[in-house]
């Protein structure tokens, strides 16, 4: 890669960009290769807008195209990946070209010249949508966001490498904060820090030990903790 990149300019073509991440990780990947400028272009138009009809392509407020209830400017966008320019598609380009591709019909088949579906583009959906709908969708999305993330957290406290962030999310779960962004949920009490790290002192309404103190005052070791996911100590012994 860097012998095809190094100090060249490059031109990369994806499909599409919905968030951003996979085109940010690859700029980034194409700059590491020692390459001069980087453009970035897109088969499709901006995405702008959620997808209704059963792909769950993503919350609008996670389309690096939308941001805040408006369109992003294309400069942002590029700024955003860290590309030095991004080009995307033109709607109505997109459109003429799948009519030209469309395989020619007999006489017999022939039917009226029809629109395509184009509503994550525009926001104008080929079937009336109600705006409940569409807040409906949100709560729904957002509700699968936030088990996506409680399930990750999870996992890592299982396995045994989870940091104190994703041990506060597997325990008491997610919020959403102002801009959209994920956090541990904050309980009044839940979590007393020790030397930078966390005990759960009510998790699954079992309360743990707090620490405790010897009599000349010196800290001795506090119990392990468990958010009854999973227990290492029983399975491998306490150290």
């Amino acid at each position: 890669m860097d012998e095809k990149f190094a100090g060249k300019n490059v031109l990369l073509i994806d499909d599409s960009i919905v968030r951003g991440t996979t085109s940010r990780e690859i700029v980034a990947m194409t700059r590491e290769a020692g390459a001069g400028k980087v453009y970035f272009a897109s088969c499709a138009p901006p995405i702008t807008h959620a997808h209704i009809y059963g792909i769950d392509l993503a919350s609008p407020n996670e389309l690096i195209a939308h941001d805040q209830g408006h369109d992003r400017a294309v400069d942002e966008i590029a700024k955003s990946i860290g590309a030095d320019r991004v080009i995307f598609q033109d709607l109505d380009d997109l459109k003429t070209a799948c009519r030209e591709a469309e395989v020619p019909r007999s006489p017999q088949q022939q039917r009226p010249p029809q629109d395509f579906e184009v509503g994550v583009f525009c926001g104008k959906y080929v079937t009336p949508v109600d705006k409940e709908y569409f807040k409906h969708l949100e709560e729904v999305r957002g509700h699968a966001r936030e088990m996506k993330v409680v399930e990750k957290a999870r996992k890592a406290v299982m396995n045994g490498v989870a940091g104190r962030e994703e041990v506060e999310i597997a325990a008491n779960g997610v919020q959403v904060t102002e801009n959209g962004n994920l956090e541990p949920r904050t309980i009044n009490g839940a979590f007393e820090h020790f030397d930078g790290g966390a005990v759960d002192t009510n998790v699954n309404g079992i309360a743990a030990k707090k620490r405790r103190h010897s009599k000349e005052g010196e800290s001795l070791p506090r119990d392990r903790m468990d958010i009854s996911l999973h227990n290492y100590g029983d399975e491998y012994g306490d150290s």
